[in-house]
């Protein structure tokens, strides 16, 4: 069955955003479920940019591999700074 893409977005905002999961079991959370989880990295490389990720490592809500899984996925039209307007 595929993965529901509310759920995809809702766990990398959690993760990415706001620290209330991780995307693998630690630090007295579950995890995502192991079927999301390139989803979840994808996603987060499409939407979210380098300052972002940056902060949810040093946050510890990523970890290092996490953090370049996810880059590794980025492309050039992924955002990689936020414009200030």
């Amino acid at each position: 069955m595929a993965n529901l893409p509310f759920l995809v977005s809702t766990y990398a905002r959690n993760i990415t955003m706001f620290g209330n999961e991780r995307l693998t079991p630690r630090d007295g959370f579950k995890g995502v479920p192991e079927s999301y989880r390139p989803d979840v990295k994808s996603y987060a490389a499409r939407n979210y940019d380098y300052d972002e990720l940056d902060r949810a490592l040093d946050k510890g809500w990523i970890n290092r591999q996490e953090l370049d899984d996810i880059m590794a996925l980025k492309t050039e039209a992924d955002p990689h700074h936020r414009s200030i307007v």
